[in-house]
């Protein structure tokens, strides 16, 4: 944190709070309200502030800090020298070499380009986010300081501007665009040399510059979006919700998983520890708790260091993966696919090889929901050649073009809708692009019709097959006495009489069914370690393998086709495009389906 700024606690929820501080030598800084949920502190001096709250037991530092800058100069493709204080230590040997990227990125030249631009329009209303420590209201040595003591002033466009402030404003310049410290803190602080203290994934703070609608609205575009999902990442990936298998869901639902995963190269596997798959343990130390864990944010997909320049077309801005996949979970590889090699990285049914040449499956397992890759590049379906790979997988870059190029982002978070798309909503308006007319409509009603027949024909095929009576256990969420429930019923016995409609459904990752019933019947639930409960209910949602003939023989085997019509039809259901992203290899499928049940 630098001086002089004021910083805002948050506290957990809890009835009562007594937050105390410990100010370094010289301090008079002193906690607000040190009773309420959010008390605020000013640090004044530079040091370390120890932040304790005694109703929790929570504690943690804050380093204070002044701002140093890093630009001592221009090199002759017009690119910052940095100073070699830094790159005495960031060379690559003894720590990362993130200024080579930094240099040649739009964060490095942000006030430079604009300053030597005739028809530029930088003014000292973007100096908060294009320059480092720009503060009026504090003093400890930012953008401001430098320019009121050297007395530059904002000048009108124009070549050679930025030369003029290097040779006549050092100080000035060398606080200029974009630097390390605007993301990490302050460099003349005790944290530097804390490592994970100047550390965040969080898009809060690339939001603080890139969240200003209706010009640079990319954080709230991003916040509409699926990767925002902060509950599904705590619900999914964190030690106290999924244990040691987060390292399995927390690679594409965590953050900070994610970037552990990519990491370790090879994809087929968790995440990995020092001995095998991590541990709770390991995966705390990453963050995967549910205090700390976050969703796919900013930094997941872009390393901040190396971004690329965002502005004209075509923009180069950079991803952490693009060009080919490694092997992936399901099976494959998607090649030639640019950009949207980072998408299809976790977009994808993640369960391994499913299709003719491997075998009947061998569980009930559905395809993970996010299917976009396997169908885009015709990858895992039963009862059709795999491989058949979409036309539309030969689009430059793939899934970004059509997602975030050519659909313009939301109109309220965007200035004059230019700019890539951040909430990853693709229009069909897009398809005019290639097809003119033609915006994919009618191939979507069409896939959503045939999807229809095909559950319903699921559902004759194992009506047909139950005994009478047949014996389930129902998985619906349900509460009782006040709490929530998320458990499978005792044995239910149900007439096939009263069974009124059957439906395909997916209950915790796995083929099922929802079964109707005309008739209200009472079902018993019996969690562990607490008092069996009943519930009346009129419908029922069941795995399929747990429709049996006498409570404990399976009703279908794993080899039967039921089994390879469910994968298809949560292939294409997970795919959510209903056909567009591969619509000839999406109608085999169906049709291929509905015949091998017949």
């Amino acid at each position: 944190m630098p001086i002089n700024v004021p910083v805002l606690l948050g506290g957990k929820i809890q009835d009562a709070y007594s937050w105390a501080l410990t100010a370094p030598g010289g301090s008079k800084a002193a906690l607000n309200d040190a009773s309420s949920r959010n008390p605020s502190f000013t640090p004044d001096v530079k040091g370390k502030y120890v932040l304790t709250e005694a109703t929790s037991g929570a504690t943690f530092d804050v380093y204070a800090g002044a701002w140093v800058g890093v630009i001592t100069g221009q090199d002759d493709k017009g690119e910052p020298v940095v100073d070699a204080t830094c790159t005495a230590c960031h060379n690559g040997t003894v720590a990362p070499d993130t200024f080579t990227p930094w240099k040649a990125s739009g964060h490095a030249e942000i006030l430079t380009q604009n300053i030597d631009d005739p028809s530029g329009h930088w003014s000292a209303g973007c100096a908060s986010c294009h320059t480092v420590g720009y503060d009026a209201e504090a003093d400890n040595g930012g953008f401001d300081e430098a320019m009121a003591r050297e007395k530059w002033e904002v000048p009108h466009g124009a070549v050679g501007n930025w030369a003029k402030m290097l040779k006549d404003y050092p100080a000035t310049a060398r606080l200029a665009n974009i630097q390390c410290e605007n993301c990490h803190g302050p460099q003349d602080s005790e944290a530097h040399m804390q490592g994970a203290a100047r550390q965040n994934i969080s898009s809060d703070l690339c939001g603080a510059c890139h969240g200003e609608p209706a010009r640079h609205g990319r954080f709230q575009q991003w916040e509409e979006s699926g990767h925002a999902n902060l509950e599904l990442a705590i619900e999914e990936a964190t030690v106290e919700n999924r244990g040691a298998t987060a390292a399995h869901c927390g690679r594409c639902h965590a953050g900070e998983g994610f970037l552990a995963w990519i990491e370790q190269g090879d994809l087929t596997r968790r995440i990995q520890g020092a001995n095998g798959d991590a541990t709770v343990e390991e995966l705390t130390a990453l963050g995967m708790t549910a205090d700390s864990v976050h969703s796919q944010t900013c930094v997941v997909c872009h390393d901040p260091h190396a971004q690329g320049k965002t502005s004209g077309e075509p923009n180069t801005a950079t991803v952490r993966i693009e060009g080919d996949t490694a092997l992936l979970p399901a099976g494959f590889k998607a090649v030639g696919v640019g950009r949207g090699a980072l998408c299809i990285t976790c977009h994808n049914t993640r369960n391994g090889a499913h299709n003719d040449g491997t075998g009947d499956p061998t569980s009930y397992s559905a395809p993970h929901t996010a299917a976009q890759g396997d169908v885009l590049m015709g990858e895992n379906a039963y009862f059709v050649s795999t491989g058949a790979r979409s036309k539309h997988s030969f689009i430059k870059d793939t899934c970004t073009t059509c997602h975030m190029e050519l659909t313009p982002p939301p109109a309220e978070y965007s200035y004059n809708l230019a700019g890539a798309n951040h909430s990853f909503k693709a229009s069909l308006a897009v398809c005019s692009e290639c097809h003119g007319a033609y915006d994919g409509g009618t191939l979507q009603e069409s896939t959503e019709a045939m999807l229809h027949e095909l559950g319903a024909q699921m559902g004759d095929y194992l009506l047909s097959k139950m005994p009478d009576p047949v014996h389930v256990k129902d998985y619906t969420p349900h509460e009782s006495g006040g709490k929530s429930y998320d458990v499978k019923s005792d044995d239910l016995i149900l007439d096939k009489a009263n069974i009124t409609a059957i439906e395909p459904t997916e209950p915790h990752g796995q083929q099922g069914f929802i079964l109707k019933l005309g008739a209200p019947m009472e079902v018993t639930y019996s969690p562990q370690d607490e008092d069996a409960h009943k519930l009346s209910v009129t419908e029922v949602q069941v795995q399929l393998g747990d429709f049996t003939t006498d409570g404990k023989a399976a009703l279908i085997e794993t080899s039967d086709p039921l089994v390879k019509a469910g994968w298809n039809y949560f292939l294409i259901h997970g795919d959510g495009s209903e056909g567009i992203h591969n619509p000839a290899f999406v109608m085999d499928i169906l049709r291929a389906t509905m015949d091998a049940l017949k």
